[in-house]
C-alpha cells in the first residue's frame, strides 16, 4: 500500500494491472497526460468547487476544468447505468446494512464505487479496495501488522485487492470515496 499528497504537482501512476487489479490507477491533473480513450474512467475530484464529486467518463474524457485534481481508475469495461456525476452531498447509492458509515454509491460489471464516512468511530474490514481518497478527517488503513495514516487531501493505492484491509475512523468527521471491485466485501471490524 502506498499514501500520496495531493498537490498541485501530483502526477502518480497506482500499482499496474494484475489479476486482481484490471485497470489503470493514477492521480493527477485534468488536462495533464491524455487518458486513454479504451477506457471507462471513474474520477474522484480532490480540488475545486467540484471537491469530493465522482465524475463518471465512460469515453475517457471528463468534464472538469484542466488542472482539476483527481484520483483516477481506468477500467476495459464500461459504466453503463452509472450516473455522469455523483454529488459529494447527494444521498446515492445503497447503504450496506448494519454497516455504519458505508455506502455504495455506484457498482458496475467492473467497479464499486463507496462512500466510507461519516463513520460513529467506525472500523470496517474490507475485501476489495483498490484506491481510496481522505476528503475530510483521517483514516488508518491496516494491511497485516502494517497501519497507515490517510489523512484529508491524500490518496491511497492497495496493492493486493484480494487482502483483508482494516480501516478505521480517525475521528467523526472522516469521509472518503473509494474505488473496489465490483463483489466489494465490507463487515464491521
Amino acid at each position: 500500500m502506498t499514501v500520496h499528497a495531493v498537490t498541485a504537482e501530483s502526477a502518480i501512476a497506482g500499482p499496474g494491472p494484475t489479476p486482481a487489479r484490471p485497470g489503470a490507477s493514477k492521480l493527477g491533473a485534468v488536462g495533464g497526460a491524455p487518458l486513454d480513450r479504451g477506457l471507462s474512467w471513474a474520477a474522484v475530484v480532490l480540488s475545486g468547487p467540484a471537491h469530493g464529486d465522482v465524475v463518471v467518463a465512460p469515453e475517457g474524457v471528463l468534464d472538469l476544468p484542466d488542472g482539476t485534481m483527481v484520483l483516477l481508475e481506468g477500467l476495459s469495461e464500461g459504466d453503463a447505468g452509472t450516473p455522469p456525476r455523483i454529488s459529494r452531498d447527494a444521498l446515492t447509492g445503497t447503504g450496506l446494512p448494519g454497516i455504519a458509515g458505508a455506502r455504495v454509491l455506484a457498482r458496475t460489471p467492473s467497479r464499486s464505487i463507496l462512500r466510507l464516512g461519516p463513520p460513529p468511530a467506525a472500523r470496517w474490514a474490507v475485501v476489495g479496495l483498490r484506491s481510496v481518497a481522505v476528503l475530510k478527517g483521517k483514516l488508518t488503513l491496516i494491511d497485516g501488522d502494517e497501519g497507515l495514516d490517510v489523512w484529508a487531501g491524500h490518496v491511497a493505492f492497495v496493492a493486493d485487492p484480494t487482502a483483508t484491509l482494516y480501516i478505521q475512523a480517525g475521528n467523526d468527521t472522516a469521509v472518503a470515496i473509494a474505488f473496489a471491485v465490483p463483489e466489494v466485501l465490507v463487515r464491521l471490524g
